[in-house]
């Protein structure tokens, strides 16, 4: 027994002996943020994350990535989570490992800039609950959107970790990304990151890459990709070769496809050089991978054909995460089968719009843009307020000119902003805190509230009513949830029933309906077992939910008259009432913002199409809205 223990140790310290001849190579696991958002729309709830956490804990990451991006405002929005405490939860069950965030500079984790009073305030607390690591970008590059965070981090003992939005485009070159990473180190960040958020990076580019910016740079270079494309784990390695200090990975069961590269693979392959290698605990990662495996299973409802690898995204470049949260909200607008179309647009809203990098928010921009110019039928016939807030600079500087017809189209004859966009912007803490006022339980609130005002104001609702989240697919149970009450089955739909008419009894039976044409949508029923088709023109429908149970709110637009006349003003798109701009009386010019509708989590103006005066108002704030119902009447005089 002896010999085999100095045996053991023995090689045990042949081993270290071998590594310290190595290079190691850092990893930021990505599972709890990104991992998910690419591929089950951000819907990991913080009850799937606890029971790993220690495990995720000990496996011996640099650090991992578990808050930012579009886990913020989904915690709120479907899983009626506060954000803030998922940080605190998590950081109980892991406190040895680096705790690292993506904050889009100036937008902070929203889709607008926000004054600098709102940044310095959430980067304080976000430090304060837990944050370590703050990986910090602008989306166009354009390093004035992203001082103030840099200097609040730092000031708040935070590490920043500066970020290069990579992308492909006639105005990107090496070149202008080596001038970004220099810019980058001189603002006194601690690491740099390339964000290759579409994974168009591809093995030999990224080495070219990575080999010019580690001859201008001092401090570790860190390499961020996905999937989407097939090439992540090439690129890795050609990056490892090229003096990458850290790469991200997830746990193979969410990793792959529009995430990120699988840690196992990727320690598989470092095993086997000479000159590099990886110091993770590989019996854990398996533990917490074949968790995720059976956890993902729950997730089911929110998977989508459009998460896997597919190399068409080096001609559309939509992000990993935007995939599938564009699939999702094309599916909630009944639109899912124009998604192909969508792709087929982003690549010339991009172009219109001056080839941004396609990362939150601008992949939400363009991607929105392009999803309306497709479901409505005509090209920037809506244009969503942020659309217009970019075509007017307040996002800061494109990489390109912006196409002349598109920016009148959307703003007239307004100058482009020239300034920092934030310069423009007045301190909003203290407005924001009285406004909000008693709902608010504290500075935490009252930032959820400054970020997205309506849907934390539906949170605070739902917290204090103790409402639940969405509900998961049911087929996971293998079961269809039983009606409980009588009176619940009474706003059921049926689908097979018995009528009388004219003292004659027919069995009925609806056998299926087809595509909505001028005329209505045709349904196909069988009375008495005898299939005939019949054309339907809907004035109220009602939808169940995944238990089969309509919800009330789902009828709430049948008290709506349908659009008739030439002043009823409607919506395009299906969505939820933001602002409404005018009361009854109010005068108005056509083309004049009646209301604010947020649609594919954009807001979009609506507009009157006449000129004359509000008759009617058939909304309130906060109410959900469908396409022809009419939202305000406007009468001409």
């Amino acid at each position: 027994m002896e010999g085999i223990v100095n045996k053991y140790l023995a090689d045990l310290e042949r081993e270290k002996a071998l590594k310290n001849k190595k290079r190691k190579i850092n990893i930021t696991d990505t599972t709890l943020r990104d991992a998910h958002q690419s591929l089950l729309a951000t819907r990991l709830r913080t009850s799937d994350m606890l029971p790993i956490a220690e495990k995720i804990d000990k496996a011996g990451y640099w650090s991992v990535e578990m808050w930012g991006g579009a886990t913020f405002d989904s915690s709120m929005r479907y899983l009626k989570e506060d954000p803030w405490e998922r940080i605190r939860l998590l950081k109980e069950h892991m406190p040895h490992t680096p705790f690292q965030m993506l904050l889009r500079g100036q937008n902070l984790v929203g889709y607008r800039h926000y004054a600098d009073d709102i940044v310095e305030k959430f980067v304080e607390r976000a430090v304060e609950n837990g944050i370590n690591i703050f990986r910090i970008f602008d989306a166009l590059n354009d390093f004035r959107n992203i001082k103030t965070a840099v200097k609040a981090t730092l000031k708040n003992g935070g590490k920043v970790e500066g970020t290069i939005c990579y992308t492909i485009s006639p105005v990107h070159n090496n070149s202008l990304f080596v001038d970004l990473g220099k810019r980058l180190e001189d603002m006194g960040c601690d690491t740099i990151c390339i964000k290759d958020m579409a994974g168009l990076l591809s093995p030999y580019d990224a080495f070219d890459l990575i080999s010019e910016l580690k001859k201008s740079i001092s401090v570790p270079l860190h390499l961020h990709t996905h999937d989407t494309s097939g090439m992540s784990v090439a690129t890795y390695v050609k990056a490892v070769e090229a003096g990458i200090d850290i790469v991200d990975t997830a746990v193979s069961a969410l990793a792959s496809g529009t995430s990120q590269p699988p840690v196992e693979t990727f320690i598989n392959i470092m095993d086997c050089s000479s000159k590099y290698y990886v110091d993770l605990n590989t019996e854990l990662i398996s533990e917490i991978s074949d968790y995720f495996r059976e956890v993902r299973k729950k997730y089911k409802l929110f998977e989508s054909e459009y998460t896997g690898v597919d190399p068409a995204v080096l001609i559309y470049q939509i992000p990993g995460g935007m995939t599938s949260n564009l699939a999702s909200q094309l599916n909630e607008q009944q639109a899912l089968g124009k998604m192909k179309a969508v792709l087929q647009e982003v690549p010339k809203v991009r172009k219109e719009f001056g080839y941004p990098p396609l990362v939150t928010p601008m992949s939400q921009i363009v991607g929105t843009q392009a999803a309306l110019n497709v479901v409505t039928g005509e090209r920037y016939k809506v244009i969503t307020t942020e659309t217009r807030n970019y075509l007017k600079g307040l996002y800061g500087k494109p990489p390109a000119p912006i196409d002349e017809d598109v920016r009148k189209k959307a703003i007239g004859d307004e100058e482009f902003i020239e300034r920092r966009p934030a310069d423009l912007l007045e301190p909003e803490l203290d407005k924001l805190t009285a406004e909000v006022g008693d709902k608010a339980r504290g500075i935490d609130d009252i930032l959820l509230y400054a970020l997205f005002p309506k849907v934390a104001l539906d949170f605070f609702e739902a917290r204090a009513k103790g409402i639940a989240p969405e509900e998961l697919a049911a087929q996971e149970k293998g079961t269809v949830p039983e009606i409980q009450e009588e009176a619940t089955m009474a706003h059921l739909a049926p689908s097979e029933f018995n009528i009388k008419l004219h003292g004659e009894k027919y069995h009925v039976k609806v056998g299926g309906m087809g595509h909505p044409g001028e005329g209505g949508r045709p349904f196909f029923i069988y009375v008495d077992d005898q299939l005939q088709e019949v054309l339907v023109e809907s004035l109220v429908e009602v939808v169940p939910s995944i238990s089969g149970v309509i919800d009330a709110r789902s009828t709430g637009h049948s008290i709506r008259p349908k659009a008739k006349e030439v002043g009823d003003v409607t919506t395009p798109m299906p969505g939820a009432v933001v602002r409404i701009k005018v009361k009854v009386g109010d005068k108005v010019e056509a083309g004049d913002t009646v209301l604010i509708v947020e649609a594919m989590k954009m807001e979009n103006e609506v507009h009157t199409p006449i000129s004359g005066v509000v008759e009617k108002i058939y909304v309130s704030e906060g109410d959900s809205v469908n396409p022809d119902e009419v939202l305000v009447q406007v009468r001409d005089v």
